[in-house]
């Protein structure tokens, strides 16, 4: 089958970041520790319940501001949550080339409205795509079925057309059972092997 769409993550795929990172940037912002962010935010469910759309900043900041014990401000809060990424600059060649070549291009990304907005105020990584599949919008998330469903409907072929690339393992065995071509992101040259091992030639001139 050959492939028409590439899906990509976001976070540690279009550009790298670290949860303990915004844990501890969230901290200073509450007056608590990284620790204590990550049990009140992470080990709760309440990042996931931002990510599927359930609740909004103000939520987070609500729930947050109970569990330190004072007034958070929710702009300040969002600020430190999201000044946390820096842009994949080296896999910009390899969109660029895949775009010029004609395949479609989709976002795919377990995320929450502040990080997309910070991320597009900052880069044009996100403009080079065709199409956003994003956890909070269609209220579902990866590894969950309903999320690949939603992107293979966006990339607008059949599943096994579609190249996915994801950080976790357990994100792109998911999309391998959904039908979709899965590889896991461990660097620039590892993908453009890849993609040009599913028949994508593309973005892998160097390979």
């Amino acid at each position: 089958m050959t492939i028409r769409t590439v899906i990509f993550d976001m976070g540690n795929v279009l550009v790298h970041f670290t949860h303990d990172g915004m844990f501890a940037a969230m901290g200073e912002v509450c007056g608590a520790s990284g620790q204590q962010i990550r049990e009140w935010l992470w080990d709760s469910g309440l990042q996931e319940r931002f990510e599927r759309g359930e609740i909004d900043g103000g939520g987070v900041r609500d729930e947050l501001s109970d569990r330190a014990g004072c007034d958070v401000d929710e702009a300040a809060l969002m600020q430190a949550a999201s000044d946390i990424f820096t842009l994949n600059e080296p896999l910009l060649e390899v969109i660029d080339g895949l775009k010029r070549a004609g395949y479609r291009l989709v976002v795919l990304s377990n995320t929450c409205p502040p990080h997309v907005e910070w991320i597009g105020r900052h880069w044009d990584v996100l403009d080079r795509f065709d199409a956003r599949v994003l956890s909070y919008e269609i209220g579902a998330m990866k590894p969950g079925p309903e999320i690949y469903e939603a992107a293979v409907e966006a990339a607008g072929c059949e599943a096994s057309e579609c190249f996915f690339v994801d950080d976790l393992v357990e994100n792109v065995e998911a999309a391998r059972a959904a039908g979709l071509i899965g590889t896991l992101y461990v660097g620039i040259e590892p993908l453009k092997v890849a993609l040009k091992d599913a028949g994508v030639r593309a973005g892998c001139e160097s390979v």
